[in-house]
């Protein structure tokens, strides 16, 4: 009958150690617990915790910016280009590209040999009616005739004077337009006078839905010249128009000569912005900004936080 408690005890001798044994039946009270987690383990868990908290740090203080993108147009504020009253054909140009004017200088010489050729018939007939209304100055039909004719040499001279196109202001001449031997037409920039106090702006074309979003109040905008990408500079907002117009209308705004320049479709709001400075730097080589050059104009319209993004619901609370 001992043989089967041999065997238990033989089988508890297999399983535990005999020291384990030994100390099992010294000791009174139960041993600490294995520590079979790995320090590895630890280690990852505590990192995770500090990403955890790190990202939630960020994703609350972090501010994700809208913004809005728009043609722009480089303009010379005080710039102005003279144009042609009358059809006709460039017969001479009278000044040269940088060359001081002032108002009322003429500019280009249009093709007069008819006006002139009249002026000449009318100025002859004049003066001898003149002679004949000396010799009889108690005819009245003499002095009708030549009020008549003191009229019509007037407007002789308004029409030849009409083929001197002359400067409206005084200035620089910026660029010359025509060449002789070219026709005009009515309301053709010949030339372009620029003031002394001439200023560089840029004008922005948005999208008209941006309008409620942007503000001329202490904002500035970022602007991109063409053919400069690593060029990047803030401008100052002057301006921001009342109401959103059509293509056709912001054209108008930018001037005739920028008809076929650049091509706008649906509504858009005008944004008038002041460059610092005449010149910018790319690639550390400092340029000249011309009028009509274009680019592109980006404005921060609003901002959030991260988290706000990822949970809008949080946006109503």
């Amino acid at each position: 009958m001992s043989e089967p408690n041999d065997d238990g005890a033989a089988a508890r001798r297999a399983i535990f150690r005999e020291e384990a044994v030994q100390a099992h039946r010294r000791g009174a009270g139960p041993g600490r617990p294995l520590h079979i987690v790995a320090t590895w383990t630890r280690w990852a868990m505590g990192v995770t915790l500090l990403l955890v908290a790190a990202s939630l740090v960020f994703a609350v203080t972090a501010r994700v910016g809208e913004y809005a993108e728009g043609r722009a147009v480089v303009r010379r504020e005080g710039r102005v280009a003279v144009t042609s009253d009358v059809s006709g054909t460039v017969q001479s140009i009278e000044v040269r590209a940088g060359q001081r004017v002032a108002a009322g200088q003429v500019l280009v010489q249009l093709d007069d040999a008819a006006p002139r050729a009249e002026l000449s018939r009318v100025e002859q007939e004049y003066h001898q009616r003149l002679v004949e209304l000396l010799r009889s100055p108690a005819d009245d039909a003499k002095r009708e005739r030549l009020a008549t004719l003191k009229a019509q040499l007037q407007l002789a001279q308004a029409r030849v004077r009409e083929r001197q196109i002359v400067a409206s202001q005084p200035g620089r001449v910026s660029d010359v337009r025509v060449r002789p031997g070219q026709p005009v037409a009515p309301g053709d920039a010949v030339i372009a006078v620029e003031q002394d106090t001439a200023r560089t702006v840029v004008i922005g074309l948005f999208p008209g839905h941006y309008r409620p979003l942007l503000s001329a109040a202490g904002s500035r905008l970022t602007l991109e010249l063409e053919g400069f990408p690593d060029s990047r500079h803030e401008v100052a907002v002057r301006s921001v128009a009342d109401e959103v117009v059509g293509p056709a209308e912001a054209m108008r705004y930018l001037g005739r000569d920028r008809q076929g320049a650049l091509e706008l479709a649906g509504p858009v709001v005008v944004v008038e912005t002041e460059l610092p400075s005449d010149t910018f730097v790319a690639d550390d080589t400092e340029y000249r900004v011309y009028d009509g050059m274009q680019g592109v104009l980006e404005a921060r319209l609003r901002s959030e936080t991260l988290l706000e993004v990822l949970v809008p619901a949080l946006k109503q609370l």
